[in-house]
């Protein structure tokens, strides 16, 4: 199993086979939600038009993704002529809120220290990018004590 990071959701791959990712959505979902949250709003045509840019994708199978994303809170619709134009029902700010809690309480056991050496461990940072947390976390003691 390989785990890999996108733009905005944390992945799983094995033997070519899609897991679970974003939250608890499919690949198809995810990437659904990706160019929707990209585009603003988007038809289904619009959706499926974008996907096969990069790979062979039917109507149909877009269309009941975007249904289910829609029934599961993660888009709205509302109508356009013949076709339903999708929005998000929510940021991908919310939804990568979301996903940092659930990574932080199945890999971390919901212990943020952990999380952070982690990090600091994984990537080499620069010295700016060092003070810019040191900052982030003299601001949140800062407003603990207010």
């Amino acid at each position: 199993m390989v785990m890999y990071v996108d733009s905005t959701y944390i992945g799983q791959m094995e033997l070519g086979m899609a897991k679970k990712t974003f939250h608890g959505l499919g690949t198809l979902q995810s990437e659904v939600m990706e160019i929707v949250w990209q585009r603003g709003e988007a038809t289904v045509a619009a959706v499926v038009e974008a996907i096969s840019k990069r790979r062979v994708v039917a109507y149909t199978t877009v269309l009941v993704a975007m249904q289910k994303l829609a029934q599961k809170g993660w888009l709205k619709h509302r109508a356009a002529g013949r076709a339903y134009v999708y929005s998000p029902a929510r940021t991908r700010e919310q939804a990568s809120g979301g996903v940092l809690k659930d990574l932080l309480q199945s890999a971390f056991g919901g212990d943020p220290r952990l999380l952070v050496s982690q990090l600091l461990d994984s990537k080499p940072m620069s010295r700016e990018q060092l003070d810019d947390l040191r900052r982030l976390i003299d601001e949140r003691r800062k407003a603990q004590r207010d």
